[in-house]
């Protein structure tokens, strides 16, 4: 799902986020058949209700220029933190657009943050996962 010419937005040709854990707040978002599918859920697991997003093209551009400036398309393919053992944050990204792509995951860990906290850039990215699907920030 790509424009094509002059001022075209570039929809990623496949996108997957999930953030989540055994309890608290848990976001899977997804792209399938050009339709961008969200399920949120609020203490762990999949709460079954899935709604579908309709991200304006501008808000596309949105999303894809903050990728761009935060390099996800460069992200590690695995973030673990000695602090994985217990009241596991985990994530995983699976993203590809004109002709590049990641495949990242991790657990209490994250891009740009030398420990379990949660770094910017990640706080960032997932801000605008958030925007794109109209949530918002903080899900």
């Amino acid at each position: 799902m790509c424009a094509d010419g002059p001022g075209a937005t570039i929809v990623p040709s496949s996108f997957e986020f999930y953030i989540g854990g055994s309890v608290g707040p848990s976001l899977y978002v997804r792209l399938a058949d050009g339709r961008l599918l969200y399920e949120h859920a609020s203490a762990g697991g999949y709460s079954g209700v899935v709604t579908e997003a309709s991200p304006a093209p501008e808000e596309w551009a949105r999303f894809m220029e903050a990728v761009d400036r935060l390099a996800v398309l460069t992200w590690e393919a695995e973030y673990v933190s000695a602090h994985s053992c217990c009241d596991v944050t985990y994530w995983y990204l699976r993203m590809e657009t004109g002709g590049r792509g990641v495949v990242a995951r991790g657990a209490n860990a994250y891009p740009g943050s030398a420990g379990p906290e949660v770094s910017s850039q990640f706080r960032e990215f997932r801000a605008a996962v958030e925007r794109l699907i109209g949530r918002g920030s903080g899900f």
